[in-house]
């Protein structure tokens, strides 16, 4: 009786996962969203990190009772695609990828990337599963998607750079003039929301024309990189740039939601002022994140920062990967998850907790939830602890449809 609660609770609940990267490994690795296999590779390096791993397909997402993703279009930054010779090496083996997402502008790339995750749900749907997939341009083309129980996919963009078009150039030392940048990024920002891109990640890895990133590298990383000179090219003090505040009045003016992951703590601070002066709420969410509280790492947010994001009426999705959620970097992960949205809870209340994978964006999952159709198990083990089921639902991802619903403008 205990096992059917809990499986009717994931079954009848609506579960969003607020960051995931199908389309990034379907383009690098040049597969199809539409199986649930993995290579021998994947299996091999199921329990480890792995950075060709394809852990979102839409049978993975049926089968894991997922209703909802964000699915993210990253584009790799240049400065990660030099200093990693693993980029280098794949991008050399696969000439069509180069071509497609690391040659062109990062704003060409980013929408090709989008224009092959649409063109994967079509050619999904042809196939007439028993669940199709909607594209959920809009929050009305979300509401129907769910209506009519089909699996929604929603366009969300990680990193500003992505915004850069000729003049924005490939870093911020390649940048035209400021005037002509800041009207670029305005310009591709408003094309962007009004293709159905819900939420903006502000920054990533590297520094672009909007805001400044934390260090990004977890150590394990470090084989792959010259650490000694990486761990120095990062300024955590730094913020938003002054293209980056009208950036973020103009998304509060659109209603894209605004997503401070990754953001140095002083660029968190200025969106938080900046949203407060224009008395916007629903509007920021930290799709991928955890406690600082429980990890003193400055990607993770403090207290004040959960209690604000609480307030003001936004969501931080838990991200799945047990290098940020602890200090001890263990492969098991699912206690580490509920210890953060434990804290969470205790610190903002129930309604500012949501689910935020970042499952394949080059990540290390929990050894128990290795891809998307393993999400029940974390339903299994938060309802062992005694989680409620009003609780859950909030969780799952109650907080996050209300976000989307009465902050995402694109009615």
């Amino acid at each position: 009786m205990i096992d059917m609660n809990w499986q009717n609770l994931h079954k009848e609940s609506t579960l969003v996962d607020l960051h995931t990267h199908p389309a990034l490994k379907a383009i690098i690795l040049e597969i199809s969203l539409d199986s649930s296999k993995r290579n021998w590779l994947s299996r091999m390096f199921d329990k480890k990190f792995w950075p060709l791993s394809n852990r979102v397909t839409f049978p993975k997402m049926d089968k894991g009772g997922v209703d909802v993703i964000l699915s993210t279009a990253y584009i790799l930054e240049q400065e990660w695609i030099k200093e990693i010779s693993l980029i280098r090496w794949l991008f050399r083996i696969f000439p069509s990828v180069r071509r497609a997402i690391v040659d062109p502008p990062y704003f060409d790339a980013t929408n090709f990337m989008l224009d092959e995750m649409e063109r994967q749900i079509i050619s999904y749907n042809k196939k007439k599963p028993s669940r199709k997939v909607c594209l959920s341009d809009s929050v009305s083309t979300l509401n129907q998607g769910l209506e009519a129980g089909d699996m929604c996919v929603v366009h969300s963009v990680e990193g500003a750079h992505s915004l850069n078009g000729i003049e924005g150039g490939k870093t911020v030392e390649d940048g035209a003039c400021a005037d002509s940048v800041e009207k670029e990024l305005l310009s591709n920002l408003v094309y962007l929301f009004n293709r159905g891109v819900a939420y903006l990640t502000l920054a990533h890895f590297y520094p672009n024309h909007v805001a400044y990133p934390v260090f990004p590298y977890p150590e394990y990383s470090s084989k792959m990189l010259d650490w000694r000179k990486v761990t120095g090219s990062w300024d955590m003090n730094k913020g938003l740039t002054s293209i980056g505040e009208k950036v973020v009045e103009r998304m509060l003016e659109l209603g894209m939601l605004i997503d401070i992951t990754h953001c140095t703590p002083s660029a968190r601070a200025k969106v938080m002022d900046i949203a407060k002066h224009h008395r916007k709420k629903n509007c920021i969410i930290a799709s991928h994140m955890a406690s600082f509280d429980i990890n003193r790492d400055p990607i993770n947010l403090t207290n004040k920062e959960i209690k604000w994001i609480a307030d003001n009426g936004g969501v931080i999705g838990v991200i799945l990967m047990t290098y940020y959620l602890s200090n001890s970097h263990s492969g098991l992960g699912l206690k580490h998850i509920e210890n953060n949205i434990n804290h969470m809870i205790n610190v903002g209340g129930i309604e500012v907790v949501g689910i935020g994978s970042d499952l394949d964006g080059f990540t290390d999952p929990p050894d128990e939830i290795v891809d998307m159709s393993e999400m029940p198990r974390l339903t299994s083990y938060l309802c062992a602890l005694g989680y409620t089921e009003k609780q859950m639902e909030h969780i799952l991802g109650g907080n996050a449809l209300r976000v989307l619903r009465e902050g995402w403008g694109k009615k």
